[in-house]
């Protein structure tokens, strides 16, 4: 049977990669819903999207009338430190939203739930005592999609580490869009010559540590995943999506000034309370272990060198 399949955010970033490897395999059949707030027009290409949010009940009567079996759900706001800032627009869109979604699935076509959660849940192999707004409500909607999972609605969790990169050709790629991510704010950073922020512990004298995987990787994953989906016979799994090694800022600083052969310059910053200094990735099944998956980047060098025609192209 072919896999009639909805993507949530399907015009963001995870989102548009993901929806660029579906498009040659025929037995998918994918459409998408992004409301927009965050998402690229230039990702439209990919999919066939519906310019709605996921709350309008307007996308239950698409999922009925198209028959959708599967969902991948990226559809979230991704920013950490703007979760403590905007703590009731998190609420409002990480969560509240997002219970009614799954919710409006119910006594439909859909049989298999895939969502896009986060390792920052994690810290020191265990769950966090104090998270962000942003990680609280990702493990509030997993503990909830446990609880709805059934034989006849599987649910899937992917816990995705810190997605970086782009496609090497420069068709598409990252950017500041609403947030600044650590990758484009360095490039554009060096290109002008100002300093660059790092995050630093003062008290632990270390820089924070992250774990990186490069996006064409979890759009590979997740490709995998949809065409398999079905050989799973648990109601509900968890994966963690990681590679093995972990990288602080700095390190990020110093590879991307070498690959431009631009000297850089800096200023610290002490880093929030909320953030992980080292997410607990051991947690959890590995899920290139799981799918017997080799990913294509494997070192911080092949992640941001994916970005350079992309990054010459935009800025």
């Amino acid at each position: 049977m072919r896999t009639k399949l909805l993507i949530t955010g399907g015009l963001g970033y995870i989102g548009s990669f993901t929806a660029r490897s579906f498009l040659k395999n025929k037995s998918i059949k994918a459409l998408s819903i992004d409301n927009l707030s965050r998402g690229n027009n230039f990702a439209n290409k990919f999919s066939n999207n519906y310019k709605l949010d996921i709350s309008d009940n307007r996308v239950r009567k698409i999922i009925i009338k198209k028959k959708i079996n599967t969902v991948l759900h990226l559809a979230a706001y991704t920013c950490v430190r703007e979760s403590e800032k905007k703590k009731q627009r998190y609420l409002d869109n990480n969560y509240k939203k997002q219970i009614k979604f799954i919710n409006n699935l119910k006594n439909t076509s859909v049989k298999y739930f895939i969502f896009s959660s986060s390792l920052s849940i994690f810290e020191k192999n265990k769950f966090k005592k104090n998270l962000s707004p942003y990680s609280k409500y990702k493990l509030k909607i997993e503990e909830y999609l446990k609880k709805v999972s059934s034989s006849d609605f599987k649910v899937l969790i992917l816990r995705y580490s810190n997605v970086i990169g782009s496609d090497q050709n420069g068709e598409i790629g990252e950017k500041n869009n609403y947030i600044s991510r650590i990758v484009p704010s360095f490039y554009k950073n060096l290109l002008s010559k100002k300093k660059n922020t790092l995050f630093f512990d003062y008290k632990k004298k270390i820089f924070p540590s992250r774990n990186y995987i490069h996006v064409l990787d979890v759009a590979n994953v997740n490709l995998k995943i949809i065409l398999n989906y079905k050989k799973i016979k648990k109601k509900f799994l968890v994966l963690n999506l990681y590679n093995a090694s972990f990288y602080s800022n700095f390190e990020v600083l110093k590879t991307l000034s070498k690959i431009l052969n631009i000297k850089y310059i800096f200023k610290l910053k002490q880093i929030s309370k909320l953030e992980s200094m080292k997410p607990a990735y051991k947690v959890g099944k590995n899920t290139f272990k799981y799918l017997n998956y080799k990913p294509r980047f494997k070192n911080l060098n092949q992640m941001l060198k994916s970005n350079i025609k992309w990054f010459k192209k935009i800025y």
